[in-house]
């Protein structure tokens, strides 16, 4: 079972080519987390999508763009936060085969709302969550405009976790029981470069994640930032990746 979380960079590309396309011809993705992306109807040809009901979108407001959730291969049934108008979307997706057994998830695409500041805003967006959240194991993506892992000391080049920040970070785990995936299968290694910024696209922010519950955690085959090649072009952040067994 492979998640992606994406940010588009103000909807990308909707022609031949483009980053859903890129997506589905490479990775064959059963959830995708995006940000900044117009309509998904925009992206796909027909077939693609095996059920009418496989995704949830919301634009935000004054915007042609906003968060998404596809799921191509299972239908998805909206969770509502309309409270962030399109910078929050969620669902609850069920019969999902994750470690063998069948099983409903709660999944959120998360873009913290831009300009900042960013930490009371994704504490807002939390709260929300847990308001609606049930205790049904959840899936979280997106691009929370703050570092989403906790940077070693030996990441020289940008500065360490802000207190806000591990803060967020220890709430995720403790309240909603959620670890970065990809820090879960890389706990000693510096945290790779999520965002390009086109003013200075060289230090490693990593604003990007994909969360996953501690029951899925056993499961858990692989997590990678996709960098590169056509990746470098199609926006200025990469796609986060998670494989679930």
């Amino acid at each position: 079972m492979k998640i992606f979380s994406y940010n588009l960079h103000f909807g990308g590309k909707t022609g031949l080519g483009n980053h859903w396309q890129k997506l589905i011809a490479e990775f064959d993705p059963d959830i995708i987390f995006a940000q900044e992306s117009f309509d998904p109807n925009q992206y796909f040809r027909n077939g693609q999508i095996s059920h009418p009901k496989s995704f949830l979108w919301e634009p935000v407001e004054g915007r042609k763009w906003g968060s998404a959730i596809v799921t191509p291969r299972h239908q998805i049934e909206p969770v509502e936060l309309d409270e962030f108008g399109g910078w929050v979307i969620g669902g609850r997706i069920s019969n999902v085969m994750i470690g063998g057994i069948s099983q409903s998830v709660m999944v959120f695409s998360i873009h913290a709302p831009s300009p900042g500041p960013y930490e009371p805003a994704v504490s807002k967006i939390l709260d929300a969550i847990a308001k609606r959240w049930d205790g049904t194991p959840l899936i979280i993506g997106g691009d929370f405009n703050l570092t989403t892992a906790i940077r070693h000391q030996s990441e020289l080049t940008l500065s360490s976790n802000t207190v806000g920040e591990r803060k967020i970070l220890q709430r995720l785990r403790t309240q909603f029981g959620l670890l970065n995936a990809w820090q879960a299968l890389h706990p000693n290694e510096n945290l790779p470069q999520t965002l390009r910024w086109n003013r200075d696209p060289v230090p490693a922010y990593h604003c990007d994640a994909i969360f996953v519950s501690h029951s899925h955690l056993p499961h858990l085959l692989d997590a990678s930032i996709e960098s590169g090649g056509e990746w470098t072009t199609l926006s200025d952040h990469n796609p986060v990746v998670a494989t679930l067994a």
